[in-house]
């Protein structure tokens, strides 16, 4: 009877070390998205849960053409920014050469191609803590921005002059 019991132990023992090696591990918390694009629409301001990583979704270049899409990722000289705290002095870092490589968007006579700039990727922020975020691209020759067929959609086309300054700026503050 002794050597039953010592096996239903050694079977409920090994079982509860496999339990435990397949039970998932504890997640880290997933990241709180702000939408550079959305807070520049919400005059420059969003708000985040304090103690929470944040990741900062970069606007999105889009055109109607892949040619047109290589023509702004030839012209544009891009810089991200951080300042923590906001007003602060900023850390910049160039990211002309990260744009993602172009894809294919949609299936209809509107599709369009359209690449990313990565994700800025920041700590948590304590309650009532605030920090800048934003970046700025800088045209070097003119662009087109064009979505087939022209007149269709009702968008476009537009010209981008030499020299022309797109600033999307966010002043993200916990609470």
């Amino acid at each position: 009877m002794r050597s039953r019991g010592l096996v239903a132990a050694l079977v409920v023992l090994s079982l509860g070390v496999f339990a435990a090696t397949v039970a998932p591990a504890a997640r880290a918390i997933d990241p709180y998205v702000v939408d550079v694009q959305e807070c520049a629409r919400n005059n420059g301001q969003a708000t985040v849960p304090a103690g929470a990583p944040i990741s900062v979704q970069n606007f999105a270049f889009v055109t109607g053409t892949y040619g047109l899409m290589q023509n702004f990722l030839l012209k544009q000289e891009t810089m991200q920014g951080v300042a923590r705290p906001a007003g602060g002095t900023p850390t910049l870092v160039e990211v002309t050469d990260e744009w993602s490589n172009p894809e294919q968007i949609g299936d209809g006579p509107a599709r369009g191609w359209v690449t990313r700039l990565p994700n800025i990727e920041l700590e948590p922020l304590a309650a009532g803590e605030v920090v800048g975020v934003g970046s700025l691209t800088e045209f070097t020759g003119p662009i087109q921005i064009v979505f087939a067929p022209v007149g269709l959609i009702g968008f476009g086309p537009f010209h981008v002059p030499a020299g022309d300054v797109f600033i999307q700026v966010c002043e993200i503050t916990a609470v």
